[in-house]
């Protein structure tokens, strides 16, 4: 099985499980890329959304980084939001997330970090050319013991204790009486977003939140209108105050009112956006919005409400971050007081940086 159907995209490689990806071309992609990654620092953070391939795959990239003297913190199921949280809070330097995103079922891919988080084009095209040229042969851990290379890794303790710095939560779950309905898709973030919206005070049912006969996902995969009919009609029908769903490894959100709109991820991101720049509006701090080019002109609306500027950048949430730790390390040479939002309202990602001098605090939902 060769690379040539496999797409590489700047969140990582993906292909067709059994066509375009078996358990040895994952093995390879996770050789090459430890060889690749060139750090005296050999720890790498892994995680996986609910597909069932992930299972097999998530065992050919162990093999590879173990193969590549890595040391392996795995977080096992987990939303990639929360695989990037843990990385960047223990310092780890390396990932790789095995997900097909929001692609359909018969899709799978790995999303590969450095220390920027995700590659840069030059990066991922050095991967793709060597993967043509290495020679691959049979593992051999050459009595390495497997379990001394591999710790297994909570990340959701911390990354909700960080997430409810910057909110009064006592407050809010005491007067919270919002009913929610969560329609996780049976992705990996059938655990994460229904507890943290119980420990907010949130009343909470889930809908297709188990795999199906066969492992078959219980809806399409990507949270498009289209595919939530279940969860508009739950909240319109249940006077529900709200509805959210999302993709299979969590890095995408869907908003339904409660009058069964569907509201897309710039009506969403720019919501979110407000409510944050709202509350440093009358502060020093320099406010950056960071998004991409095919979000919503809201976004400059809200610059001008609330004295902020707008930077854009290309599609895709590498660009983003890329953009956003550049900015970081400018401004902390500056040693200046900023606030940076950013997301793509496209695809439903939301990030939230709070820069005070050294400190730095990095969400992502």
């Amino acid at each position: 099985m060769g690379i040539e159907n496999l797409l590489f995209t700047p969140s990582g490689i993906r292909g067709i499980v059994g066509k375009d990806l078996n358990h040895k071309l994952v093995k390879k992609i996770a050789i090459t890329f430890g060889l690749w990654f060139n750090s005296k620092d050999k720890r790498v953070i892994i995680g996986r959304d609910t597909r069932p391939s992930g299972i097999e795959f998530e065992k050919a990239v162990i093999d590879g980084l173990i193969e590549t003297g890595f040391k392996i913190f795995n977080a096992g199921i987990c939303p990639t939001p929360i695989i990037i949280h843990a990385k960047n809070r223990l310092s780890i330097p390396s990932g790789i997330i095995i997900t097909g995103s929001h692609n359909s079922q018969e899709w799978n891919g790995l999303k590969l970090l450095s220390i920027g988080n995700f590659l840069t084009a030059a990066e991922m095209e050095y991967i793709k050319s060597k993967l043509v040229t290495i020679k691959f042969k049979s593992l051999s851990f050459k009595g390495k013991k497997v379990h001394e290379h591999i710790e297994n890794l909570n990340p959701y303790m911390s990354y909700t204790q960080d997430l409810f710095k910057h909110i009064d939560l006592e407050d809010i779950a005491k007067k919270n009486k919002l009913r929610v309905v969560i329609d996780t898709g049976a992705g990996a973030g059938k655990f994460a977003t229904p507890q943290i919206l119980k420990t907010m005070g949130c009343k909470v049912r889930l809908i297709n939140n188990k795999l199906l006969v066969k492992n078959a996902f219980p809806r399409g995969i990507e949270p498009i209108k289209a595919n939530l009919r279940d969860l508009i009609m739950e909240v319109w029908q249940g006077k529900f105050d709200l509805g959210f769903a999302h993709d299979s490894d969590a890095d995408r959100l869907a908003i339904i009112g409660d009058d069964g709109i569907y509201y897309s991820g710039n009506i969403g991101l720019s919501l979110i956006a407000e409510d944050y720049l709202k509350n440093y509006s009358n502060s020093d701090r320099e406010i950056v919005i960071i998004t991409n080019v095919a979000s919503s002109l809201r976004f400059e609306a809200l610059a001008e409400k609330y004295s902020a500027t707008v930077i854009r950048t290309s599609i895709g949430e590498r660009y983003l971050t890329a953009k956003m730790n550049a900015l970081i390390e400018e401004k902390n040479n500056e040693s200046k007081n900023l606030l940076i939002f950013g997301g793509e309202g496209s695809g439903g990602d939301l990030y939230f940086l709070t820069l005070i001098k050294p400190e730095m605090v990095f969400l992502q939902l």
